[in-house]
């Protein structure tokens, strides 16, 4: 009876047992068959199978974590103590966030065709750069001109805006069957940044200034940011000789015909192909209406609840559970995008939103504080995945960034109106109460629309039906 050693990357040796017939050869070196041998074996065969997509998703989480440093969600802590050093009104705070969002509107349509083109590599470090040396001049401004100036500088670099693309888009790019998930990985970046960064935000806030706080939050962002992106980061794994998904080519045998993969059956559309469908134009209304209602509500509803009389630093805390559930149900979503309609995420998510701004106006107490915080951010993370799937989902993956750097701008200046819409209704009526109410209104119609936005008829389909 024949037996065999066998390590990955040796040859196969085949040997007798001992026998009548004479003595069996001698056994391999102890040497190559020591524990240690085994183990450094096993993993190198584990890195060799790693996908490499999945180190662009830790870099994105990374990134995503930082950018919560940069005061895309705690900017509602810097409203009252930089409103009444500056002297600026509610609504010329909302101006700094409609800046910031409307100069990311306008960038998105160069971004989104630089990353199909050349990817994240570079972008994101530079990016990143510009936005930490934009936070230290922050630091220094002394009228309301300067921050609202700093905050547009800030936008458009693309990366420290809501919904960027610089870190979703390249995600995408890397995974078609498991895009879900990926996408909500590196997601959960943005929430667990939150439940970081709002606590420690209001604490050096209490006890260093604002001033001080936008330094070390600069910092501490390009410390995170910039070097991860400038090693790790690739474009896409066509790049490296990979596959979607990780997948291996299958050689074909002679005179057949090779399978095609999932991902390579995936319809990819070109920008003027999606837009003459009527999907996208729903998509396009609905994600306007949503965005209006949070571009309201970003800046807004920490001072909502602090003029109700809630301890700034119990307000915060409350926020960092939003920002945890965003995190919790990001990768929940991200779970079920790979197995049901994205529809049904993004109606549940508009609807979630229309419920939380429900309970904030008839909340007076602490319970009310956090179950309304803790939806919104079940909601908001819900709708992270809805706003990076969909495209890809229905478009494909090609021209992705140029797709979504058009559709950006619609949710973009959308969301910038939000913000001093709400911050002129409070000036005016003395609370937040009207526009609560306007907002939860915004987001049923959002969910309402969403839901009829099915997936377009793949373009050889649509080729050949006959036009009546």
């Amino acid at each position: 009876m024949a037996s065999c050693w066998v390590l990955p990357g040796q040859r196969l040796t085949y040997w007798r047992r001992p026998g009548p017939s004479g003595p069996s050869p001698p056994a391999p070196e102890s040497s190559s068959l020591r524990p240690s041998s085994i183990r450094d074996a096993s993993r190198r065969h584990f890195y060799s199978d790693l996908f490499y997509g999945w180190a662009i998703v830790a870099v994105m989480w990374v990134v995503n974590f930082s950018t919560m440093a940069t005061g895309n969600l705690s900017f509602g802590l810097f409203v009252i103590p930089m409103g009444g050093d500056l002297g600026m009104s509610r609504s010329q705070l909302g101006w700094a966030i409609t800046a910031r969002r409307m100069a990311a509107g306008v960038s998105s349509f160069v971004v989104g065709r630089l990353i199909d083109r050349y990817g994240p590599r570079v972008l994101i470090p530079v990016s990143a750069a510009v936005i930490g040396m934009g936070l230290i001049f922050l630091s220094r401004a002394d009228s309301p001109w300067q921050v609202i100036a700093i905050f547009g500088l800030l936008g458009m670099t693309g990366l420290a805006a809501p919904q960027n693309i610089m870190t979703s888009v390249p995600v995408a790019k890397w995974f078609q069957q498991k895009r879900g998930m990926a996408l909500a990985l590196a997601a959960t970046g943005l929430g667990i940044g939150g439940v970081f960064f709002l606590p420690i935000t209001q604490l050096l806030l209490d006890h260093i200034g604002w001033r001080s706080t936008w330094v070390v939050m600069a910092v501490v962002f390009m410390a995170l940011s910039i070097p991860l992106s400038a090693v790790f980061l690739r474009r896409q794994p066509e790049d490296m000789g990979l596959e979607v998904d990780g997948k291996r080519p299958v050689p074909a045998r002679a005179g057949a015909t090779a399978p095609s993969s999932p991902a390579t059956e995936e319809t990819s559309w070109t920008v003027r192909e999606a837009f003459r469908t009527a999907t996208m134009w729903k998509l396009l209304l609905a994600f306007a209406l949503a965005g209006l209602a949070q571009g309201g509500t970003s800046v807004h509803r920490i001072p909502y609840w602090i003029e109700n009389g809630f301890d700034a630093q119990i307000v915060s805390f409350s926020f960092a559970g939003d920002a945890g559930g965003a995190a919790t149900m990001a990768l929940f979503a991200g779970w079920m995008a790979d197995r049901v309609s994205i529809r049904v995420i993004a109606v549940g998510s508009f609807t979630g939103l229309a419920v939380a701004m429900g309970l904030a106006l008839i909340g007076r107490n602490e319970y009310f504080l956090f179950s309304s915080g803790i939806l919104f951010g079940l909601s908001v993370g819900a709708s992270m995945i809805v706003h990076s799937y969909i495209f890809a989902e229905y478009y494909g993956r090609t021209f992705l960034g140029s797709i979504r750097g058009i559709v950006l701008p619609v949710m973009m200046v959308s969301a910038a109106i939000g913000a001093p819409m709400v911050g002129y209704i409070h000036d005016g009526t003395g609370s937040y109460v009207s526009s609560w109410w306007l907002i939860l209104s915004l987001n049923v119609m959002a969910a309402l629309i969403i839901s009829t936005a099915t997936k377009p008829a793949p373009l050889l389909a649509r080729v050949e039906t006959p036009v009546l």
